[in-house]
C-alpha cells in the first residue's frame, strides 16, 4: 500500500514535468526560427563569453563582477561536448527542461502540503506558465536558479508536518541549505532566503534536536566558501558576492528612480562602454563623481555603498516612499522590463500570446492558498512565510524586474493550486471567515489589476525592437533589421543607435541584393538625422549614410560631408571612389588592417586594384564594380 501511494505521489510530478516540457518546447522550437532564438543577446552573451573563459582558462584577473553559478553551469556543459557555436542552442533546452522539472518540484511540493488535488493544479500553474516558459527559453540564470530553490523547498516541505522529528530531519536542512545557496551562487537575491533558515530550524524543529538542525542550515557554507576560493585564485581577492552589486543597490534606490528596472541615467559614451552597460555606467559616473578614475573594485563599491547609506540615512522618508512603489510594482501583474519586455515578445509568441496566465491570477488565488495552509498546516506555513518574505525583501533592496520575481511567482503558484483544488474547504468556513478572505482577494485584485505610478509603462518596447534589430543585423537579415530599427524610431525619433543601424541595414542590402528593404526617401530622411547627430564614435557609419546624399543627387553636399568626417576609413573609401582630387591615392593602402573590415574599403580597393597592407586578406569581395554601380550609379572613378 505505502509503495502503491508513493507510485501516486511520484506520477503526479512526472505528468506535470511532461506537460510543462510540450509546452515549453513548443515554444522553444517556434522561438528558435527567430533573431533573438538564433544571436544570444545583453546578459546571454555575457553569460557565454564567461563559459567560454572558464572552460580556456581565460577569465578575467579582477573578482567576480556578476554571479557565475550560471556561466560556470555552461561551462560544465561545454566540458561535456558541446562545441561553442552550440552552447546558446544547448542553454536553452537546458532551461526548457529544467521549466519541466520547476514544475514537478512545485507539483511535490504542494503534495506534500495539500495532497493530490493540489498537487496537479500547482504543477500545471507551472507547467502552463507563460512567463515561466517565457524565461526558461533564454540563455539566462533565472530558471537554473529557480530549480535549486524549488528542489530545496522540495526536500523541506515533507519536514513541516506532524512528522517534524523524524531521523531525516537533519538532511533535510542540510538538503535545503546546499540548495538555497547554490541558488544564490547563480542570482544573489536568494542570499536572505538562506540566510534565515537556522532562524528557521530553530523555530520549526522539535526541541531536543534544535542545535543540531541549526548546525545542517550552515551546510550552504561550503558553496559560498568554495566560491570564495575560485575568485581567490582567479583574482587574489576572496569573496563570494558579485562586485556589481554595491552600485545596483544604488542605482535602484538613488533619488529619481523608480527601481523597476534598471535604467541608465547617463548617455555612456561607446568608447568608455563595455559588454555589459551598468558596468560601463557605475565607472564612468564614479569618475563624474571624483574627478578620478577608481584605485580598484573596493574603492569603486564603497563609494556606491556610502552613497546608499547617505541617502537612506539623509532622506528616510523619501526612501520609504520609494520602497512602496517598489513594492506596488512587485505586486502588480505587468512583468517589469528584464533584458526584454515580457509583453512585447509574448504578443509575439502565437504559443504565449492566447495564455491568460500571469502573475496576477496567481496572486490573488495565492492568498486563499496562503489561508488553507496556516489553518491546516501551520509550520509549514511559518516556513513558507518566512522565506517568502526573505525573498521578496532581496527583490525590494534591488530591482522589481521580471525575472527576480519568479520565485515568489512560483511560490504564488503552489499556494494558488491549493485554493483551487480545495472547493470543500471553503464551504466548511465559517461565513466570517469566507468575508474576510473574499475581501482580502479583491483587494489583492485591485492591487495586482491597477495601472497606477505609470506601472505598466512600455517606454521599454523601444529596446525590445532594437534588440530584434541587432539580432537580425548579426544574421544579414537586413530587411528586419529595417523594419525594427524604424519602429524604434517610431517610438523614439532621434534614437542614436536606431538611426545608424537603419542606416546600415540600408546600405548591406543594396550590396547584398541590390534593393534597399524600403523607401529610398526613407534612407535620405535616416541618413540626414543620422548625420546632424555629434557621434565622434561613429563617423564610419555616417560615411555610409552620405551615401543617401550622393544618390539622391546631392553629390557637393555628399563630398563635403565625406570630407568634414575626416580620415574615417569608409569616408576615405567613398572620396577615392567618386575621384575626390583632395584624397590622395595611396590613402587607403596605408590604412591600419582593422579598417579593411569595413565593407566600402574592400569593394573600393578591389574595384581600384589597391593593394591591401601585408597580412590582411582583402576578402571575397566581387563582384565590386556592380555593387559599386549599385550604391554610386554611374559616376565612379575607373580603375587605373
Amino acid at each position: 500500500m505505502r509503495w502503491r501511494q508513493a507510485g501516486t505521489a511520484l506520477a503526479i510530478p512526472v505528468v506535470v514535468a511532461a506537460i510543462g516540457l510540450a509546452y515549453a518546447s513548443a515554444h522553444l522550437a517556434w522561438y528558435r526560427g527567430t533573431a533573438l532564438g538564433t544571436v544570444p543577446v545583453l546578459d546571454e552573451y555575457e553569460n557565454l563569453a564567461l563559459a567560454e573563459s572558464i572552460v580556456r582558462g581565460e577569465l578575467p584577473a579582477e573578482p567576480f563582477y556578476r554571479a557565475m553559478g550560471y556561466p560556470l553551469l555552461l561551462a560544465a556543459i561545454r566540458v561535456l561536448g558541446v562545441e561553442t557555436r552550440g552552447l546558446f542552442g544547448a542553454a536553452l533546452v537546458l532551461g526548457t527542461t529544467l521549466h519541466a522539472l520547476n514544475a514537478g518540484l512545485s507539483a511535490a511540493i504542494a503534495g506534500a502540503w495539500f495532497g493530490r488535488g493540489a498537487a496537479i493544479a500547482a504543477g500545471l500553474l507551472i507547467a502552463l506558465n507563460p512567463v515561466f516558459v517565457h524565461y526558461a527559453t533564454q540563455a539566462l540564470d533565472a530558471t537554473p536558479a529557480l530549480t535549486l530553490f524549488l528542489a530545496g523547498l522540495a526536500c523541506i516541505a515533507p519536514a513541516c508536518t506532524a512528522n517534524r522529528g523524524n531521523s531525516a530531519a537533519a538532511s533535510r536542512w542540510v538538503a535545503v541549505s546546499l540548495g538555497w545557496a547554490a541558488a544564490s551562487a547563480l542570482r544573489p537575491n536568494y542570499l536572505l532566503a538562506w540566510a534565515v533558515l537556522p532562524l528557521l530550524a530553530g523555530w520549526l524543529g522539535p526541541r531536543g534536536a534544535r542545535l543540531r538542525l541549526i548546525g545542517a542550515t550552515l551546510a550552504g557554507v561550503i558553496v559560498f566558501g568554495g566560491i570564495a576560493a575560485w575568485q581567490w585564485r582567479a583574482s587574489g581577492v576572496p569573496g563570494f558576492l558579485p562586485w556589481q552589486g554595491a552600485y545596483n543597490l544604488w542605482a535602484a534606490n538613488r533619488p529619481g528612480t523608480h527601481g523597476r528596472y534598471f535604467a541608465q541615467s547617463v548617455h555612456v559614451p561607446a568608447s568608455v562602454a563595455t559588454l555589459n552597460f551598468a558596468r560601463a555606467e557605475s565607472i564612468y559616473l564614479f569618475r563624474q563623481d571624483t574627478g578620478a578614475a577608481p584605485k580598484d573594485i573596493g574603492e569603486l563599491n564603497a563609494h556606491w555603498r556610502l552613497r546608499f547609506i547617505a541617502h537612506v540615512t539623509g532622506h528616510p522618508l523619501s526612501w520609504l516612499g520609494l520602497l512602496a512603489r517598489k513594492a506596488y510594482a512587485l505586486l502588480n501583474d505587468w512583468e517589469q522590463y528584464n533584458n526584454k519586455t515580457y509583453a512585447f515578445h509574448k504578443a509575439r509568441s502565437p504559443w504565449l500570446r492566447w495564455n491568460p496566465l500571469g502573475w496576477g491570477i496567481l496572486f490573488v488565488f495565492a492568498i486563499a492558498g496562503g489561508a488553507r495552509l496556516t489553518r491546516e498546516n501551520p509550520a509549514a506555513a511559518r516556513f513558507a512565510a518566512a522565506s517568502t518574505l526573505m525573498v521578496a525583501a532581496g527583490v525590494l533592496l534591488f530591482f522589481v524586474s521580471a525575472r527576480f520575481r519568479l520565485p515568489l511567482a512560483a511560490i504564488a503558484a503552489i499556494l494558488a493550486g491549493a485554493a483551487l483544488a480545495a472547493p470543500r474547504f471553503w464551504h466548511e468556513c465559517t461565513p466570517r471567515f469566507r468575508l474576510g478572505l473574499g475581501l482580502a482577494m479583491l483587494t489583492a485584485a485591485g492591487l495586482t489589476f491597477s495601472r497606477l505610478d505609470h506601472v505598466r509603462s512600455k517606454v521599454t518596447f523601444v529596446e525590445d525592437h532594437m534588440l530584434i534589430a541587432h539580432a537580425a543585423h548579426q544574421m544579414h537579415d537586413f530587411p528586419q533589421t529595417w523594419t525594427e530599427a524604424n519602429a524604434a524610431l517610431e517610438l523614439v525619433p532621434q534614437h542614436r543607435n536606431a538611426l545608424g543601424l537603419a542606416v546600415a541595414a540600408y546600405f548591406k542590402a543594396i550590396i547584398s541584393t541590390g534593393a534597399g528593404p524600403g523607401p529610398e526617401s526613407r534612407w535620405l530622411e535616416l541618413s540626414r538625422r543620422f548625420l546632424a547627430l555629434d557621434e565622434p564614435d561613429q563617423r564610419d557609419m555616417q560615411a555610409l549614410a552620405v551615401i543617401a546624399l550622393w544618390r539622391a543627387g546631392e553629390r557637393a553636399e555628399a563630398v563635403n560631408e565625406w570630407r568634414r568626417l575626416g580620415a574615417t576609413p569608409t569616408a576615405m573609401a567613398a572620396r577615392l571612389l567618386v575621384n575626390d582630387r583632395t584624397m590622395p591615392a595611396g590613402a587607403l593602402a596605408a590604412l591600419p588592417p582593422a579598417a579593411w573590415s569595413k565593407p566600402l574599403v574592400l569593394h573600393v580597393a578591389n574595384h581600384l586594384g589597391i593593394a591591401p597592407p601585408p597580412g590582411v586578406k582583402p576578402g571575397d569581395v566581387a563582384p565590386s564594380t556592380e555593387v559599386l554601380r549599385r550604391l554610386f550609379a554611374p559616376e565612379m572613378k575607373p580603375p587605373d
